[in-house]
């Protein structure tokens, strides 16, 4: 009789239990939430990327061909050199050395042909030196940071180092919750690392190893174990989001640092960024003493890839006017 009555109760908690998560599972569905799922990707596009335990993700060696974003556009070639860097036109001498770019997708030339990229335009014009564009899809100044780290070993004529810094690099840079979520669920290969630094409490930058998203069973089904998941995530990370600014701005001192330590000359140059962001980083400019350049412009309709929203060929053209007349002329 007591085994019976020990077993009807625990039988009565596990329904209650059963019970409870499809009801949870229901409440959360309702408000709109979904189970997990990645997004679905152009199966005609190629991957150009591949793992890297230090930065999270480099360019792969390759010519890739990549199918219009719209009716009346064309295919678009993306040629990546054996040094990680985007193709930029050949130099006719490099008697006054390298000038090497670094910063995300706009920087690189997502969904632009390799002729319409503004390093290449630039290339064109800075006939004397070899452009190097290392900019990379995804990144934020910390992992441009790192690729710096890595380039300057090897590298002993680079006159100008040009970092191009959008606002979302601050988020990308302290391993945002919500921003491993978006390229998690665009990676092809299903997972993300991703590195990224915070403050201790003497305000020192600490550098972290890249993290990947945290996977629970069952998330493809169950909403709720989806937003479980992020909820976890976002506890785990939000001591690093509150200080996205500051971090942001150490990183970019850093990169000067080195850079200077090098013989080289080190720029920060904004593509995006809202009035009072970009007022705080003149500020922070001025203060520090890094050399500060604004080539910002609206990316209205005409100035992005249609069906895309990256800059367009009109666009790379207007970057490259400003930094040629306000860095080099």
């Amino acid at each position: 009789m007591i085994k019976k009555t020990i077993f009807t109760n625990w039988l009565l908690v596990f329904t209650s239990i059963i019970i409870t998560i499809i009801l949870l599972e229901v409440l959360v569905r309702l408000f709109g939430f979904t189970p997990w799922h990645f997004y679905q990707s152009d199966l005609n596009e190629p991957t150009i990327n591949k793992y890297d335990s230090k930065v999270g993700w480099k360019p792969k060696e390759g010519v890739y061909i990549f199918p219009p974003k719209s009716d009346n556009a064309k295919d678009t070639t993306f040629t990546t050199l054996k040094d990680g860097s985007r193709f930029s036109g050949d130099s006719i001498n490099v008697s006054k050395g390298d000038v090497v770019f670094i910063g995300g997708s706009i920087t690189q030339g997502v969904a632009v042909d390799d002729k319409e990229t503004f390093s290449f335009y630039l290339q064109n014009k800075l006939t004397d030196y070899k452009v190097k564009n290392y900019g990379v899809g995804g990144y934020g100044a910390y992992q441009s940071y790192l690729l710096l780290k890595d380039l300057l070993k090897n590298e002993n004529n680079i006159k100008h180092i040009i970092y191009f810094f959008i606002e979302p690099h601050e988020i990308r840079n302290v391993g945002d919750a919500s921003w491993l979520n978006i390229l998690t669920r665009f990676s092809k290969r299903k997972h993300v690392n991703l590195p990224y630094a915070q403050l201790d409490k003497n305000d020192n930058l600490v550098e972290y190893l890249p993290i990947k998203y945290i996977e629970l069973p069952f998330r493809k089904y169950s909403a709720l174990i989806t937003r479980v998941e992020k909820k976890i995530m976002r506890i785990k990370l939000y001591s690093k989001y509150k200080d996205e600014v500051k971090i942001s701005q150490k990183i970019i001192l850093k990169m000067k640092k080195i850079s200077e330590k090098n013989g080289s000359k080190f720029l920060f140059i904004n593509l995006y960024s809202d009035k009072d962001k970009l007022k705080s980083y003149v500020e922070f400019s001025k203060k520090n003493k890094v050399t500060f350049v604004d080539c910002e412009h609206p990316l209205i309709e005409g100035f992005r890839v249609q069906n895309d929203g990256h800059p367009n060929a009109k666009s790379h053209k207007l970057y490259s006017n400003c930094i040629y007349s306000k860095v080099f002329n």
